[in-house]
């Protein structure tokens, strides 16, 4: 069932002005049993705002409790409360990283795409990202392995004449390029670097013995 979000981004504490991290709710219920509410909250995990700094010695003069507050907000709602915490590191083992979860998904959808690349054998769009440098390395070293298992000899110019500056994934590509060549009976010409039969005596471009 879709969630009904009210906050969509991560609000800032209405106590220290620090934004608030997304925290995942856990399965138990919480206080009256009746559940979160949400999948998760917004927490304040500034261990320098004023309501958790000064919650320590409000929770042992008013309650005898070694305790404290931070801050949370219902993105259902918008509604900003206090949740007690008994240690430092309170309601921290929870927290979304978020860019993280950032960086999976774009490695999902990378490698999703490059599979479909691979099947439809569309050596253009590897080659993109084979030679994008933001791309995800290890989306760009599987790349690569296609560029391999395709043997396309089309691939070779662009991959060789590219300056990688991963050292792994350059090394990768020759291993590649070398196994496009073999798979094609084929080589580089040593003088002009254009692609001849692997037994050619002399390039049929340059005219040079090789």
């Amino acid at each position: 069932m879709k969630e009904n979000i009210a906050i969509q981004e991560a609000p800032n504490c209405p106590h220290c002005g620090q934004k608030m991290n997304k925290w995942e709710t856990p399965q138990f219920a919480f206080s009256d049993g009746l559940g979160w509410g949400s999948s998760f909250l917004y927490v304040c995990v500034n261990n320098d705002c004023s309501l958790y700094d000064e919650g320590w010695r409000s929770m042992m003069d008013n309650y005898g409790q070694v305790a404290s507050y931070r801050c949370i907000c219902d993105p259902t709602t918008g509604n900003f409360e206090c949740m007690p915490v008994y240690t430092p590191h309170g309601m921290l083992g929870n927290i979304v990283d978020e860019e993280e979860i950032a960086i999976k998904k774009a490695e999902e959808k990378a490698f999703s795409d490059l599979l479909n690349y691979r099947e439809s054998e569309d050596i253009k769009s590897i080659l993109n990202l084979l030679l994008d440098e933001k791309a995800l390395p290890a989306a760009r070293k599987k790349a690569a392995d296609y560029l391999e298992e395709i043997g396309d000899l089309k691939s070779i110019e662009p991959a060789r004449n590219y300056s990688f500056e991963d050292a792994e994934l350059e090394k990768k590509v020759n291993h590649a390029i070398e196994m496009i060549h073999k798979a094609n009976y084929t080589k580089e010409c040593p003088f002009c670097a254009e692609i001849i039969k692997a037994r050619a005596k002399v390039c049929k471009h340059c005219k040079r013995e090789v």
